[in-house]
């Protein structure tokens, strides 16, 4: 088996990743029973929420790191290589230690039908526990209560801002989606961010129903913005018993502060399971982190931003970054977004921060033809361009009436189009430490 064919057997199962969801953990229960419960051997730091959890994830494990512990990151999706979703140290998982693991598990695949995220954190539990990791952090996919992400005993339980996405699977109130997301609150210590009342209410209730101490950001837990330019941003942060001062984050984004705080509560509350970690090697993970495609500035002349905002909450936060990173310099937006998204929302929040709109599609089947884009765009007076492909967008994009900033969002796919363009083909995985690899301009 080849690793193409490998990372193919994954990705058509039960007819690819969107297709193939089916909330329920029994799937997921059968494969690690089968591969010797990997997960029992992990020290499990689990993220969940609607939007951060991966921001929040790859932060937590980049503190680890730097505190000298050996540590497993999962996330989900990939931008530019299937590989990117399982990584030890930093490390993204090898093409043989991926033909190795499908191998081992596809006899089991064949016998249980689990879907492509169940089949795939089977994989990346068992090729962690056999890489002998101390503390494996885990980005929930979707949900929480039925998620093959919540298995094992959490050291630490982390759910970011809750709001709405993937209703049809979660339910349709703000209620429904928190419980679902509270259900990941189980053992251990968790921490949240702020939240809606009645969001907040829920997990309340969840810890206390479970016995488990809760950090609340606004309660327990609190970070104050020093300063922000484009090179990142520095913040104070505090929580019961520990305060961080002047602490530099270098990724973009107005989400991003509160996203930092959950990272290091998180560590900070591994201490009441015996991991300590110092100061330094928070300040030290920190400033080495980084999370392609969330606010990630790759270009300049014009300014190039790839954020895969996907949801309105997202496209909202998106907007409020803009603003804050650029002022009210023009902004050409090429948004591309997938077809079971809530288009129209993610619209309605992007639409006023733009001078200049491109409504494209990106090579994912999932994607949601521009014209149908048009279609749902509420009443603006900016001018309005289809481009086919992402591609074509960014040629639109450099076109009269060209703007000083440019932002691709949408979707993770749109993104990932973009930095296909930028970076070239490949199975070559995104880095996730600063100074791992070259950032060069589009435009250079």
């Amino acid at each position: 088996m080849t690793y193409t064919e490998a990372v193919g057997k994954l990705l058509s199962l039960r007819g690819g990743e969107q297709a193939g969801m089916r909330p329920g953990l029994e799937r997921i229960h059968a494969l690690l029973d089968a591969l010797g419960h990997p997960e029992r051997r992990l020290g499990i730091v689990q993220v969940g929420g609607t939007n951060g959890k991966g921001s929040i994830a790859v932060m937590a494990a980049s503190i680890l790191k730097a505190a000298g512990r050996r540590v497993a990151l999962y996330t989900s999706p990939h931008l530019r290589s299937f590989r990117e979703r399982i990584r030890v140290d930093g490390q993204a998982i090898s093409q043989e230690a991926v033909i190795e693991g499908v191998e081992r598990l596809w006899h089991l695949v064949e016998r249980v039908e689990p879907t492509v995220f169940e089949a795939v954190t089977a994989l990346a539990l068992a090729y962690f526990a056999r890489q002998k990791v101390e503390l494996t952090v885990l980005e929930v996919g979707m949900g929480g209560r039925l998620d093959a992400t919540t298995v094992g005993r959490p050291l630490v339980s982390v759910i970011s801002h809750v709001d709405y996405d993937h209703q049809a699977f979660l339910g349709w109130s703000l209620e429904e989606i928190a419980r679902e997301k509270a259900a990941i609150i189980r053992s251990g210590m968790a921490l949240a961010a702020s939240q809606a009342a009645i969001v907040t209410d829920i997990l309340c209730r969840r810890a206390a129903e479970v016995g488990i101490p809760l950090w609340l950001e606004g309660r327990d837990l609190s970070v104050r913005l020093r300063s922000r330019d484009l090179s990142g941003q520095r913040l104070d942060l505090s929580g019961p018993g520990w305060t961080l001062d002047d602490v530099f984050v270098p990724l973009g984004g107005s989400f991003q502060p509160q996203n930092a705080l959950l990272a290091v509560a998180a560590v900070k509350a591994l201490a009441h399971a015996g991991v300590r970690v110092p100061d330094e090697a928070i300040r030290q993970g920190l400033e080495r982190v980084r999370w392609p495609g969330r606010f990630e500035i790759v270009g300049r002349d014009p300014w190039l931003v790839l954020d895969g905002a996907h949801n309105p909450a997202g496209a909202q936060a998106l907007a409020v970054s803009l603003r804050d990173a650029f002022g009210d310099q023009p902004k050409t937006l090429i948004v591309g977004i997938s077809a079971d998204k809530d288009k129209a929302g993610i619209l309605k929040a992007l639409a006023p921060a733009a001078a200049r709109l491109i409504l494209t599609a990106s090579t994912n089947p999932r994607a949601t033809p521009p014209e149908e884009l048009r279609a749902l765009l509420p009443p603006t007076d900016v001018p309005v361009e289809v481009a086919p492909s992402v591609r074509e967008a960014l040629a639109l994009a450099l076109a009269p009436p060209a703007t000083p900033i440019v932002c691709v969002t949408g979707s993770l796919f749109t993104v990932a189009d973009a930095l296909a363009i930028q970076r070239g083909g490949g199975d070559i995985p995104c880095e996730i430490e600063r100074g791992s690899d070259r950032v060069e301009s589009l435009f250079s």
